[in-house]
């Protein structure tokens, strides 16, 4: 894998969820965690993993852009890979999507890739059949779960949103300003992450309020 590759991962209070995540990742790859100040434990998942290119970071609670922004900064990487800490991926992973924005023309600014659920409950279909962890047919933004950007495309669109303190809205703000910017976004579903849905409904109902509530944020 390419030293000018990097992963990054958000968390906050998955400790067991994250483990399995970097466990699933290659060796190869720079993979930067970035703990929102977790209390479960989970700032000793990276330890015990023990990925030679891993570099974890703490920060103060304020949400999944900031965390994203942070690592970013962090990275050094010249193409920006995220994925959250409740998927799980196949080795090539990492491969399969930088080599997919690879051959693309340099204004295709990112890639996303297709999200398939690790379990076969009732949330886990209703999210895979409405696609609403995937990129929209027109491809006009892209899901953070399982996608790479160019960091010029990111940089230039100022990377994301930081007033998003909540999952939920900062994925297409980021898109929609990096399209602003002249560049294209492309999908390419052969390259799959898996999704570890909660089936509890209301925390279904948390999740589908607090994207509502970033969407609106977003258009307003």
């Amino acid at each position: 894998m390419s030293a000018t590759v990097s992963v990054i991962i958000p968390t906050y209070n998955r400790a067991r969820s994250l483990e399995r995540c970097l466990r699933a990742l290659p060796r190869d790859v720079e993979v930067i965690v970035v703990d929102d100040r977790s209390t479960d434990g989970t700032s000793t998942v990276p330890v015990r993993v023990g990925h030679p290119v891993l570099h974890s970071v703490r920060k103060k609670n304020s949400g999944p852009a900031a965390a994203r922004n942070l690592g970013a900064r962090v990275a050094g990487g010249d193409t920006i890979m995220f994925t959250d800490d409740d998927r799980v991926a196949a080795q090539w992973w990492p491969l399969s999507l930088v080599e997919k924005l690879s051959r693309e023309p340099r204004t295709v600014g990112g890639v996303g890739g297709q999200v398939l659920p690790l379990g076969r409950g009732l949330v886990s279909r209703y999210s895979t059949f409405h696609r609403i962890l995937e990129p929209p047919a027109s491809c006009s933004y892209l899901v953070t779960a399982n996608c790479a950007y160019r960091r010029e495309a990111f940089e230039a669109a100022g990377g994301f949103d930081e007033a998003i303190r909540k999952p939920g809205g900062e994925d297409p703000d980021l898109a929609f300003r990096v399209r602003a910017k002249g560049y294209l976004l492309v999908h390419e579903p052969s390259v799959v992450v898996h999704h570890d849905y909660c089936e509890n409904p209301l925390d279904f109902a948390r999740t589908f309020y607090r994207c509502g509530k970033g969407c609106v944020y977003v258009v307003a």
